[in-house]
């Protein structure tokens, strides 16, 4: 059995996700460090790092041309060398030992981080950011985090998310209502993907453990505070990132592209 976590970074015209994805790799290597990686990237982007076990390069972007990449993340299930893998996106930090999630997740095909956390590690079920989702009756699924391993149930999941993606020109307007995303993106692709193969959502597994805190001002229900770099002063102390004053023990998502700098840039 092999296990280990993937995700993809391919760098646009504002981000240098390589960087991020760095970073995100010294961390979970820094709190498991019997953890795999695996990368997706494409030739442009030019990825390396110590801290990565496996890189696999794109032989077609299906996000060329577009301005936020996410075409090709339907492609986690053939692309994983791992019989169990938990996909990430580039832009996370890790906080802590997470090896005793595999004991409960390989007992199933697929598991979600099902809503998201505050910076208290509080659960976030209704969020400025989703109306979508509300409007289309999705489920709250991230795609930020989740499991899969490999069995038919993963690979239908992965195979009805790509019918999607390659054809969200006519699939996005015919299955959504009022979605007006010119580009397939992962969330959106995916919770509908699930919402097609689970309408009821009987089958959706939600671990009150396997969530992330997604560090956006409306999450922290801070709507009047949209600079929650400065409200909220992260820093990070040893690896240790602090949030509002506390310590945080689960993966942080961030929004600000810049985060790295801010939380560094605080400790002398």
């Amino acid at each position: 059995m092999s296990k280990g976590f993937l995700w993809f970074c391919q760098n646009n015209d504002k981000t240098d996700y390589v960087a991020l994805s760095r970073e995100l790799a010294r961390t979970i290597k820094r709190y498991n460090p019997d953890s795999k990686i695996c990368v997706v990237t494409d030739a442009a982007s030019r990825f390396d790092s110590p801290y990565v076990d496996e890189i696999r390069v794109l032989k077609r972007d299906d996000s060329q041309g577009h301005s936020q990449k996410f075409g090709n993340e339907y492609k986690a299930f053939a692309l994983s060398p791992f019989t169990h893998t938990i996909k990430l996106e580039a832009d996370m930090l890790w906080t802590a030992n997470t090896g005793w999630w595999w004991h409960y997740l390989c007992q199933h095909d697929l598991v979600f981080a099902v809503d998201c956390l505050d910076y208290r590690e509080q659960p976030v079920k209704d969020t400025a950011y989703r109306k979508l989702f509300y409007n289309n009756h999705l489920p709250n699924i991230y795609n930020g985090l989740m499991y899969f391993r490999k069995s038919e149930r993963a690979k239908r999941f992965f195979d009805v998310a790509g019918d999607i993606a390659r054809n969200w020109d006519t699939e996005g307007a015919r299955l959504l209502k009022n979605c007006f995303d010119p580009y397939p993106t992962t969330d959106v692709v995916y919770a509908l993907a699930y919402r097609i193969m689970d309408p009821t959502q009987q089958e959706l597994i939600d671990y009150p453990w396997f969530k992330f805190i997604h560090n956006k001002p409306a999450i922290h229900s801070s709507v009047y505070h949209a600079d929650c770099e400065n409200y909220y002063y992260p820093l990070r102390i040893n690896d240790a990132i602090y949030h509002g004053g506390r310590r945080l023990s689960q993966p942080l998502h961030y929004y600000n592209k810049k985060f790295l700098e801010i939380l560094d840039g605080r400790v002398f």
